[in-house]
């Protein structure tokens, strides 16, 4: 069975507090609801007879349990935020010693370690400031988009692809290993390792 319609008004009537009370709340806010008293360890009867003991001011109880639901959904959200933020793609492909870089969906190369940057050095002459990087052309052998969008369905796992590098008249053929770049996805983006020759 699909999921109620977000958005569409709900009636559940819920024993609490020794009272039987009718609620009418949006489908979004019904599974908000199940998710927070999941989550405290409580039943949404206990949440709610809860919320009614500290209650105060004129609003109804219905408008005082969608601010409550409204307030713990954004209280976890910064819990997520201040996550990710201690978790750095950058980070992590700066202090891996094999060749990587992130690059984002548009196929731009977001950032690079010193190992690729090496890596490139090494096999294209001429190749010898950060400027110079931008005259590289990085092709994939698979799509960008599918990839990050399977990552984004199962990140379980990281995805292979070949790639060939091209500076002046000269190309370079690898294999790249992939995974999701968690934190960056305005626009999506993948950390990429440099996993051997093609």
């Amino acid at each position: 069975m699909s999921d109620p319609d977000p958005f569409k008004p709900h009636f559940r009537a819920i024993n609490s507090g020794g009272k039987r009370r009718g609620f009418r709340l949006e489908g979004v806010f019904w599974k908000a609801l199940d998710a927070v008293t999941r989550s405290e360890g409580v039943s949404v009867a206990e949440y709610i007879s809860k919320l009614n003991d500290v209650r105060t001011g004129d609003n109804g109880l219905s408008s005082h349990l969608r601010a409550s639901i409204m307030q713990r959904v954004l209280e976890q959200h910064e819990r997520l935020r201040d996550r990710f933020s201690k978790f750095n793609s950058k980070t992590i492909v700066a202090a891996c010693p094999v060749p990587g870089f992130i690059i984002s969906v548009d196929k731009r190369i977001l950032y690079q370690n010193s190992g690729f940057l090496m890596y490139l050095q090494t096999r294209f002459t001429g190749l010898d400031s950060v400027e110079a990087l931008s005259n590289i052309k990085l092709t994939l052998e698979s799509p960008l988009i599918d990839m990050i969008e399977e990552m984004k369905r199962d990140s379980s796992r990281p995805k292979y692809t070949g790639f060939t590098v091209g500076y002046g008249e000269r190309r370079l053929r690898g294999r790249l290993s992939m995974a999701l770049a968690p934190d960056m996805d305005d626009p999506p983006a993948a950390i990429a390792f440099v996993s051997g020759p093609a």
